[in-house]
């Protein structure tokens, strides 16, 4: 499978409906719109859609979901992106489209599709998204392009993460050229409502260090009292992102489904994912999740944090 290969592949097909993993964040959402007016813009004559439950609310810079009925998804190509486990995908009605492509660069990433394009050293999947667009000379508008470079920017913490690397950048180039506007774009995805930044400083408050590890448990009560989702705690991890001499993170959220914890870990350098795999979790080498654990299991998970090294 390559670029190439894809491009065959989505010539083939009329109607093509795009999904992208629960939870969404903006490379999910970015890969997934940027697809979609990538299509539009260079194969005007297909019908092109989005699927997706979950949302981001941000209506200023994302577009709602189609959502189309599963008459037209059972007559389409359907390819979900960013998502590495059949579990993960936000409706699992794509498998019920004519046949179905993965694009993708989790670390594991299941064969649960018909195509499957899996580049684990990619910084994100919105990368690649460009990618395929750059190697086979289709038309990039600004559209396609900012919802791209805000995919990238965001999977890469800003393009300060270890798989960065000069294809990112070249790729950046590209979008850069199509007249974005990178200072709106940072502001879409990174600015915080005055009630979140309260709670981003609340729990900050909370953090507790072990050596060069900083973590924090959100419980149920704080969770209900601060009225966060599940989709919403998770992202406070980066409270700690940036704290001289802590290499590794992790932020615990109650969840009321479960009556458990789940469990973002982060890492600067040591390779995190193994322990993340120990308790039925995954994600990449630096930035992965768990999503049960009883608190005797939190425990075990900030020793072995403390215990990983380079």
């Amino acid at each position: 499978m390559n670029y190439f290969k894809i491009r065959e592949i989505i010539e083939d097909y009329d109607s093509i409906v795009i999904y992208r993993h629960i939870r969404p964040d903006y490379d999910a959402y970015g890969s997934q719109l940027g697809l979609k007016q990538l299509l539009l813009d260079n194969y005007p004559e297909k019908r092109v859609y989005t699927y997706g439950l979950e949302k981001i609310d941000n209506p200023e810079f994302l577009e709602d979901m189609d959502n189309p009925s599963l008459d037209i998804i059972r007559s389409s190509l359907t390819i979900v992106l960013d998502t590495s486990t059949f579990s993960r995908t936000d409706d699992k009605s794509y498998a019920e489209g004519l046949k179905s492509l993965k694009i993708d660069h989790h670390l594991d990433s299941e064969e649960c599709t018909d195509y499957r394009y899996v580049v684990e050293s990619a910084s994100s999947t919105s990368e690649l998204i460009a990618q395929l667009a750059i190697v086979n000379d289709w038309y990039i508008s600004s559209k396609s392009a900012s919802y791209l470079y805000a995919g990238m920017n965001f999977d890469t913490r800003g393009f300060t993460i270890a798989s960065v690397n000069a294809t990112t950048f070249k790729i950046l180039a590209v979008l850069v050229e199509k007249g974005i506007d990178l200072v709106q774009i940072n502001r879409y995805i990174n600015d915080l409502a005055k009630e979140k930044f309260a709670i981003k400083h609340y729990l900050a408050t909370k953090a507790i260090f072990k050596e060069d590890v900083g973590y924090i448990l959100l419980t149920r009560e704080e969770k209900l009292r601060l009225g966060l989702s599940t989709h919403e705690a998770k992202d406070f991890v980066y409270v700690m992102e940036n704290i001289k001499g802590i290499n590794k993170y992790a932020f615990f959220s109650y969840e009321e489904d479960s009556d458990s914890f789940s469990a973002s870990l982060r890492s600067h350098r040591p390779s995190i994912v193994e322990i993340a795999r120990q308790y039925g979790g995954g994600g990449h080498r630096l930035a992965c999740g768990i999503p049960e654990l009883n608190l005797k299991q939190v425990e075990e998970v900030i020793d072995l944090l403390v215990k990983a090294r380079d």
